[in-house]
């Protein structure tokens, strides 16, 4: 049985385009589908991304310059961690023309990708995204960046990868909670957007949570696909893009209170899509009935671990969210599944009551 060619899908205007290439097989086609004009790349890997990384090793065999290993923890996503991986890549000579390639989660591709966007001025860089979460989201749509003590993602530079190369094959030696907790990220994606596709994850839910491959790439597919639509259409986050942003913006709050420890990035989202529920049916009108479904399927992907809720803690963590403007947050709400809208209307206040009752069943 041969395999089939991977899907192409084209993310962002012609100036500064990604190609994802989805599909099984996709690291094995590495050498052809990866991006480099002198044809040299620097390999950054997570220790734990074995089933991507070991491949793209030998496909590319005498063709890296450098092979080094980034810690796929929040807590490694720092500007000192940039500068590490900045100093490997000038140690070594790097030129405009080669290219690095991020081998791992979303703390690898954000950091690498945002180490990619300093060197030189820009250099290019390739993701391989290897968790739930890089291949429905991180990875896809240009931001790259790293936290700051303050709060989550602070510092950053848009700098799309010129190519995305996503393997089912490589959630493999995920843990359960990794893998659970990154597919909110594709569920988000359905629940803004696409009414369709959420009913079959809801339906094949059980399945996915098998990893059973055919399901899983429909589901990743489709977030990818309608990622890449809203990117194509606002690249640089000041319009429609912001709707990505569903469950975020308590969410980032809420782990940056953990010291980016307590919960996984998912699980943080996940509670703060709980709270934006809460708030889509009394602001956006989002059915009851809704709710209840949703929030069902976030309790199905679980469990996971409660959250800080603490007023005091949260208050200033809100108050520096990254997408606040003059207008005041951009909050995402629903009025339906498949349909978000951007409310700038919602106070802090808001939020922190939402916080106090959201729940996951």
């Amino acid at each position: 049985m041969t395999t089939p060619a991977p899907e192409r899908i084209l993310v962002g205007p012609a100036a500064a385009r990604s190609t994802v290439w989805l599909g099984r097989g996709s690291l094995l086609s590495a050498e052809s589908l990866l991006a480099s004009k002198s044809g040299r790349f620097l390999l950054f890997s997570s220790p734990a991304a074995k089933v991507a990384a070991e491949p793209l090793r030998e496909v590319l065999g005498r063709r890296l310059l450098l092979d080094r290993f980034v810690e796929d923890r929040e807590a490694e996503k720092t500007l000192e961690t940039a500068a590490r991986i900045a100093d490997a890549a000038l140690e070594v000579g790097i030129r405009r023309d080669d290219a690095l390639v991020a081998v791992g989660g979303g703390v690898v591709t954000d950091v690498v990708g945002f180490a990619a966007a300093i060197l030189l001025r820009g250099v290019t860089w390739n993701a391989v995204p290897t968790t739930t979460a890089g291949m429905a989201d991180a990875a896809i749509g240009g931001k790259t960046g790293v936290n700051h003590p303050l709060g989550k993602n602070l510092l950053g530079a848009f700098h799309p990868p010129a190519v995305i190369l996503i393997d089912p094959a490589s959630v493999a030696t995920l843990s359960d909670r990794d893998y659970r907790a990154g597919l909110i990220e594709a569920y988000k994606a359905a629940w803004i957007a696409d009414a369709a596709l959420a009913e079959r994850a809801e339906r094949e839910q059980a399945a996915i949570l098998e990893r059973d491959e055919e399901p899983l790439l429909a589901l990743l597919a489709g977030a990818v696909r309608i990622k890449a639509a809203i990117v194509s259409e606002d690249p640089r986050d000041s319009g429609r893009r912001l709707l990505l942003n569903f469950g975020h913006t308590l969410g980032h709050a809420l782990e940056a209170a953990g010291g980016f420890q307590t919960l996984r990035h998912g699980e943080a989202v996940a509670w703060g899509i709980a709270a934006a529920l809460e708030i889509s049916h009394r602001r956006a009108g989002l059915p009851e009935t809704q709710v209840v479904r949703l929030r069902s399927t976030l309790a199905r992907l679980g469990p996971f671990p409660t959250p800080e809720r603490d007023p005091a803690r949260l208050r200033p963590l809100l108050a520096r969210d990254k997408k606040r403007t003059a207008g005041g947050l951009a909050s995402i709400v629903l009025e339906r599944i498949g349909s978000a809208r951007i409310d700038r209307t919602i106070s802090e206040e808001n939020w922190l009551e939402a916080a106090a009752i959201m729940r996951l069943s």
